[in-house]
C-alpha cells in the first residue's frame, strides 16, 4: 500500500512518529520545507526497498530453477503476511517488520513478472502487454490514494490500519492468479519439461504451427543450461551492453523524481502550504494522471517504439520541473503557508504534465525493455540485477528525498531536472529500438548493430543507397543555393525591428507613433500597434511571394532550379533598393512586394535543388541549410536592428533594410556559380550533361543505377503536361496534403507571430526598447543553435522524432507564457518583475528551439522531397503557396489576435500545436534514408492509410490499359 497518505495522517505519526508529529502541529519550526524531515520516517518506506533489493538476488535463482509461476506465488505469500503485520501492530518494530515481509513481495514480484508477460507475450503487443505491469502498478497508486483521502476523515484514529490492511486484495489476487496460470513455454524448456512447454506454446498461441517458435526457444534454452554461472556469465563482454542499458534505465528511472513525488505527494502538497484534505485530493489527481496516461504508453509502445516515448517525456519532464522550480523559489518562503490559487493551481498543472510523461516512458519501460533485451541464459539474473538497482536506487531516492527538500528547497526540481538532460542525451547515443523484434532474436536483430533498428514511424529503410560520396561540389553548391534562405530570414528579423523604431513609425505609421507616445489615450496596452497599413507592411511580401510563386513553378520546370534562383537574387536587389530609397508609403510597400516576388522564386527553387543534389544519407541536413540560412539571416537582423536602432539623425531604418542588399547578392552569385541539378537536366532533355553533372556532384564513375532511375523519372515527368492538374490524381493526393498541412502547421504554431513581433511583443510586456531588440537577438540566436541541432539529428533519429518531441516542447512552453502573462500582465501595466520577465524569455526560448530543430527546417525539408519528379515543381510551388498564404495572414492579423485576446493567444496555437501533433503521429510517414526517386515504393505504398490511394491508382491505370 502507497505508504504517502499514511505518513501525513495526524493519528498515524502521533503513534510511531511523535516528534514529526509535534512539528506539524507547531508553527515555528526552522523551515516549512523540514516539517517531516525525520529518518525514522523516511526508514518506515525505505525499508521495504531495502528489503526488496536482498531479495531480488534469491528471487533470480528461484525463477531460473523454480520457473515463473512459483517466484510469483511466494511474492504473494509475502504480500498478505506482510499487510497483516502491517494492519495490526502498535510499535515501531513491528511496523518496520511488516514493511521489510512486504519488500520481499516486490523482490520477487519485481522479478517474475516482468519476465513472465515479455515471454507469455506474442511479439507485435509484448510492449503493450508488459506494460500492464507498470500500468497495475498506477492504477495501485490511485486507489491508495483515494482509499487514504477517505481513511483520514474517520473518526477514531483508525484511518489508517484500514489503508494498510487494504493491500490484502491485491495480495489475495496476486496470490490466485498464481495458482492459476500456466508458466511460460520459455521457462519450461529451460527446466527440461519440453513437451509441457510446446503444449503451453500451442495453448497461449492459439495454433497448432508452433515450430519455429519452439525451436527458436529450445535453441535458446541449450544454450542457456549451458551456463552453470548465470551472474558470472552476466558480465561477459556480449551481455554488458544489455546489462548497460537495464541498470542505467533503473537508476535514471528513480533520478527523474517521479518517486519522489509519488510517495510524499501529499507531504508535498502539505509543504506548499494546502490543507490535509486538499493535499490527499492532490495527490488522487496524479494518480488519475498516471493511470491514464500509462493507458497512452499501452497504445503507443508498439507502434511509435520504445524510444521515441523516451525522449518525448524527457522534454516534458524537463520543462515541467523547471517550471515547478521557478514558481516555487519566487513564490513559496520557507515559512510560507499559501500559494495564491492561480500558482496553487500551476503547480498541479505542471506536476501532472511530469507524471503523465513519466508514466507513459520512464515507468514503463524502464520494467519493460530490460525484461526483453536479456538472451534467454542470462534473463533471470539481468532481471534480477535491474530489480536490485531499482530497489537500490528507489531506496535511496525515499530515504534521502525528504532531507533533500530541507537542505536543496525548491532547488529540488533543478537537481532532477539535470538529471532528465542526462538520460535525454543517453537515449538518443545508446539506447536502440527493439519495438516488434522476437524476445529470443533480440540478440541478432537488435545489438549487433543499433542504429538498425532506431525509431523511424514504422518504416523500414534496410534498402541499399545509391553509392555516393560526399564531394566538395555539393557541400560548395547546397551553401550557395541556401543563401535564399538567408535574404528570407533577414526579411523576416528586419520588419519587425524597424516597426519598433520611433523614426520609422513617424515618417510612414503617425498614427501608430502617436499611440506608442501617448499611451494613456491607448485603449489597451496590447493595442498599440495594431494598424492595417503597418501589418500590411509585413504581410505584402507574403502575399506577393504567394502569387511569384505560381509562375515559379514553371520556370523551374521549365528553365531549371539555377535559373529560377536567379530571378529571385535579381528581385531581392530590386526590392532592397526600393525600400532603402522610399519616401512615402507606396514605395515601401512596392519594395516589400519585389522582395516578396523574390521569396516565392527562392523558396520555390531552393529547397527543390537541395534535395535533388544531396546524397539520400545526409539530405535532410544538407537541405536543413536553408532553414539555418533563414535563422541566421533573422539574428543578422535582429542585430543589426539592434545597432541602427541607436543612431541618431533618424535614419537608422534606412541602414536596417538596405543592409538586405548583402544575402540579395551573395544569392545573385551562388546561382551563377553553382551547376543545375541532374535532375532538372535530365527532365530538360540534356540527358549527358545531366550525367556528367551527376558523376561530379557524386564523385564516383559507377552512377549508371541512379542515373537510369532518374532517367525512367524523368520519362514520366515529360508525359505530364499540367503539372499543376496532374498534382490532384488520386495518386498524388497523400503528398499533396501532407504539404499543404505542414505549411498551415508551421504557420499556426505562432513562430512567425513572434519572430515578425519580437521587438513589438517585448515592448507589450513593458521592456524598453534596447531591451526589446536585445531580447530579439537572444532568440535569433537560440533559433541559429537549434537549426544546427536539426542538422546533427535530422538523418539520424528521422524527421517524425523531432517533430512529435518539438509538439510537446511548444505545447507546454507557450501554455507557461500564457499563464504568466495573464496573471502578471494586465492591459495598461508596463512591466513584469525581473523574475517573471525572465521566465517569459526563458519560455520563449524554449519555444523557438523546439520550433527550430523541427517545424521549422522540416516543413521545407518534407515537401521537397515527397514529391515525383514529374510533380515536384508543382508541389513546391503549392506548399510555398500555402505557407506564405498562412504567413500574410498570420503577419496581417496578429496584432489584431493580440489585441483582442490578448494572453489567451498563447492557449490559441497549443491547441494547434496539439492538433497538428496528431497529424504527425497518425499521417506523416519517415522519409529519412530514402533516395528521392524511390520515396514512392519505398514511402507511400508502405504506409497504412496512403498506400490505398496509391495502390488504387496503379490498378486503375492497369484496367485503362487493359481496356485499350
Amino acid at each position: 500500500m502507497h505508504p504517502g497518505g499514511v505518513t501525513s495522517m495526524p493519528s498515524f505519526l502521533r503513534s510511531f512518529f511523535p516528534e514529526v508529529y509535534k512539528r506539524t502541529q507547531e508553527q515555528g519550526q526552522d523551515s516549512n520545507y523540514c516539517k517531516y524531515d525525520n529518518q525514522s520516517l523516511q526508514l518506515f518506506t525505505s525499508s521495504l526497498y531495502l528489503a526488496a533489493l536482498v531479495a531480488t538476488m534469491f528471487a533470480s535463482t528461484v525463477t531460473r530453477k523454480l520457473g515463473r509461476k512459483q517466484t510469483m506465488l511466494i511474492a504473494g505469500v509475502f504480500f498478505v503476511i506482510g499487510t497483516v503485520l502491517n494492519a495490526v501492530v502498535n510499535s515501531l518494530i513491528l511496523l518496520i517488520l511488516g514493511r521489510i515481509l512486504l519488500g520481499c513481495g516486490v523482490g520477487f514480484a519485481n522479478q517474475a513478472v516482468p519476465v513472465f508477460i515479455s515471454e507469455i507475450a506474442p511479439t507485435r503487443i509484448r510492449g503493450a502487454l508488459n506494460i500492464m505491469f507498470q500500468f497495475n502498478i498506477t492504477i495501485g497508486i490511485l486507489i491508495a490514494n483515494i482509499v487514504n483521502y477517505f481513511t483520514a476523515q474517520i473518526e477514531g484514529g483508525y484511518g489508517w490500519r484500514v489503508s494498510l490492511a487494504l493491500a490484502g486484495i491485491p495480495a489475495l489476487m496476486l496470490t490466485g492468479g498464481s495458482l492459476m496460470v500456466d508458466d511460460t513455454p520459455n521457462s519450461l524448456i529451460e527446466r527440461g519439461f519440453e513437451d509441457e512447454g510446446k503444449a503451453v506454446l500451442k495453448k497461449i498461441r492459439g495454433v497448432e504451427n508452433v515450430e519455429p517458435e519452439y525451436q527458436e526457444i529450445l535453441k535458446a534454452s541449450k544454450v542457456a543450461k549451458a551456463v552453470k554461472h548465470p551472474f558470472r556469465s552476466l558480465i561477459k563482454r556480449h551481455n554488458r551492453p544489455p546489462l548497460i542499458i537495464a541498470i542505467f534505465l533503473q537508476v535514471f528511472q528513480q533520478f527523474t523524481g517521479i518517486n519522489a513525488i509519488m510517495f510524499y505527494a501529499p507531504v508535498l502538497f502539505n509543504t506548499l502550504g494546502f490543507e490535509s484534505n486538499a493535499s490527499l485530493y492532490s495527490a488522487v489527481i496524479t494518480g488519475a494522471v498516471n493511470v491514464l496516461s500509462t493507458l497512452v504508453s499501452v497504445y503507443f509502445v508498439d507502434k511509435i517504439g520504445r524510444r521515441m516515448l523516451l525522449l518525448e517525456a524527457c522534454i516534458q519532464m524537463f520543462v515541467s520541473q523547471m517550471v515547478i522550480g521557478i514558481v516555487l523559489g519566487l513564490k513559496v518562503q520557507d515559512h510560507s503557508d499559501n500559494l495564491n490559487r492561480g500558482f496553487a493551481v500551476l503547480v498541479v498543472v505542471m506536476v501532472c504534465t511530469f507524471v503523465a510523461s513519466f508514466a507513459w516512458s520512464w515507468g514503463p519501460l524502464g520494467w519493460l525493455i530490460p525484461s526483453e533485451t536479456f538472451p534467454l541464459e542470462t534473463r533471470s539474473p539481468g532481471q534480477s540485477v535491474t530489480v536490485f538497482v531499482n530497489m537500490l536506487f528507489t531506496f535511496i531516492i525515499a530515504q534521502g528525498f525528504l532531507s533533500m527538500l530541507c537542505h536543496l528547497k525548491f532547488g529540488i526540481f533543478f537537481f532532477f531536472s539535470a538529471w532528465v538532460l542526462a538520460m535525454s542525451i543517453f537515449t538518443i547515443l545508446l539506447i536502440p529500438e527493439t519495438k516488434n523484434v522476437p524476445i529470443e532474436e533480440m540478440t541478432e536483430k537488435n545489438h549487433k548493430n543499433i542504429e538498425a533498428t532506431m525509431a523511424d514511424g514504422g518504416l523500414s529503410t534496410s534498402a541499399s543507397d545509391y553509392e555516393a560520396k560526399i564531394t566538395p561540389i555539393v557541400i560548395i553548391s547546397c551553401i550557395m543555393a541556401a543563401t535564399g534562405g538567408l535574404m528570407f530570414g533577414y526579411d523576416v528579423g528586419v520588419s519587425g525591428g524597424v516597426t519598433s523604431m520611433p523614426h520609422f513609425l513617424e515618417k510612414f505609421f503617425p498614427e501608430v507613433y502617436r499611440k506608442t507616445v501617448e499611451e494613456k489615450e491607448v485603449g489597451s496596452n496590447y493595442c498599440k500597434y495594431d494598424n492595417e497599413k503597418l501589418q500590411l507592411f509585413t504581410s505584402s511580401l507574403y502575399l506577393a511571394g504567394l502569387t511569384a510563386t505560381f509562375l515559379a513553378s514553371y520556370i523551374t520546370r521549365s528553365q531549371g532550379r539555377r535559373a529560377t534562383m536567379l530571378i529571385a537574387g535579381f528581385m531581392f536587389i530590386a526590392g532592397v533598393g526600393f525600400n532603402a530609397s522610399a519616401h512615402n508609403l507606396a514605395m515601401l510597400i512596392i519594395g516589400r512586394v519585389l522582395l516578396g516576388c523574390g521569396v516565392g522564386f527562392a523558396n520555390q527553387a531552393v529547397p527543390v535543388f537541395l534535395s535533388e543534389i544531396a546524397p539520400s544519407r545526409i539530405r535532410g541536413a544538407l537541405n536543413i541549410l536553408f532553414q539555418l540560412n533563414i535563422t541566421l539571416g533573422i539574428l543578422f537582423a535582429n542585430l543589426v536592428n539592434y545597432a541602427t536602432n541607436k543612431m541618431k539623425g533618424g535614419w537608422g531604418w534606412r541602414i536596417s533594410l538596405g543592409l538586405g542588399g548583402l544575402p540579395a547578392v551573395l544569392l545573385t552569385l551562388g546561382a551563377l556559380l553553382v551547376v543545375d541539378t541532374p535532375n532538372s537536366l535530365i527532365e530538360r532533355g540534356h540527358l549527358e550533361e545531366g550525367k556528367a553533372a551527376l558523376r561530379k556532384i557524386r564523385g564516383i564513375d559507377n552512377i549508371e543505377a541512379e542515373f537510369l532511375e532518374l532517367v525512367d523519372a524523368s520519362r514520366v515527368a515529360k508525359q505530364v503536361k499540367h503539372p499543376f492538374r496532374n498534382i490532384l490524381k488520386r495518386s498524388n493526393r497523400p503528398q499533396l496534403l501532407i504539404s499543404i498541412a505542414l505549411q498551415v502547421f508551421q504557420q499556426f504554431t505562432g513562430i512567425n507571430a513572434i519572430m515578425f513581433y519580437a521587438p513589438v511583443l517585448f515592448d507589450t510586456l513593458g521592456y524598453k526598447n534596447d531591451a526589446s531588440l536585445y531580447s530579439a537577438v537572444i532568440i535569433g540566436a537560440v533559433n541559429v543553435l537549434s537549426t544546427i541541432v536539426s542538422i546533427y539529428s535530422v538523418d539520424r533519429l528521422g524527421r517524425r522524432m523531432l517533430l512529435l518531441e518539438a509538439g510537446v516542447q511548444m505545447f507546454l512552453s507557450q501554455f507557461v507564457i500564457a499563464v504568466v502573462i495573464g496573471m502578471k500582465v494586465k492591459d495598461h501595466s508596463e512591466d513584469l518583475s525581473k523574475g517573471f520577465a525572465v521566465l517569459v524569455v526563458v519560455m520563449v526560448c524554449i519555444f523557438v528551439s523546439a520550433f527550430a530543430w523541427s517545424w521549422g527546417p522540416l516543413s521545407w525539408l518534407i515537401p521537397s522531397e515527397i514529391f515525383p519528379l514529374e510533380t515536384r515543381s508543382a508541389g513546391q510551388g503549392v506548399a510555398v503557396s500555402v505557407n506564405l498564404l498562412c504567413t500574410f495572414f498570420i503577419a496581417q492579423a496578429f496584432l489584431s489576435m493580440l489585441c483582442f485576446f490578448k494572453f489567451g493567444i498563447f492557449f490559441f496555437f497549443p491547441a494547434c500545436i496539439f492538433v497538428m501533433s496528431t497529424f504527425v503521429l497518425f499521417l506523416l510517414p519517415e522519409t529519412k534514408n530514402v533516395p528521392i526517386e524511390d520515396i514512392t515504393e519505398r514511402v507511400w505504398k508502405q504506409h497504412w492509410l496512403w498506400k490505398r490511394f496509391i495502390e488504387d491508382d496503379s490498378v486503375q491505370e492497369e484496367k485503362v490499359a487493359t481496356d485499350h
